[in-house]
């Protein structure tokens, strides 16, 4: 089995800016794995102050960003994993969450985490290649 290893212009490079050794996607067996995305701004490689709401939904541009580049979308997403730092913020969260999956949700585990210096929530994904 191949392990294709995708490198993501501006995630990659972000990622790698505040010192996270991973690969954004990966690509094995016709599915994708990232990495859990933070609130980056794939257009800029800026993490995402503000809100929960804000960031979730910087978070899921992002991860919509790698899986189109992969070969897939979020409406194909088969499991979702959503790290977030206080379990009182999940309702904001799926506020946003339920718009970028309107025809039916993937299988989701959401954790609660020890706070990051940056940002509130990361969230992760795997999904076939189309």
């Amino acid at each position: 089995m191949d392990r294709i290893i995708l490198h993501i212009p501006v995630i990659s490079e972000t990622l790698h800016r505040i010192g996270a050794p991973v690969s954004a996607l990966v690509r094995t067996g016709g599915m994708l794995y990232t990495c859990g995305m933070p609130p980056i701004d794939h257009r800029t490689g800026e993490i995402v102050r503000g809100d929960i709401r804000a960031q979730t939904r910087a978070a899921l541009d992002s991860l919509e960003f790698a899986l189109t580049f992969g070969g897939s979308s979020l409406a194909r997403a088969v499991k979702v994993t959503v790290y977030i730092v206080d379990n009182a913020l999940t309702g904001e969260m799926n506020s946003v969450y339920r718009d970028y999956f309107p025809d039916g949700f993937p299988a989701r585990t959401c954790l609660e985490v020890a706070a990051w210096p940056a940002f509130d929530i990361e969230i992760e994904c795997v999904a076939p290649v189309i």
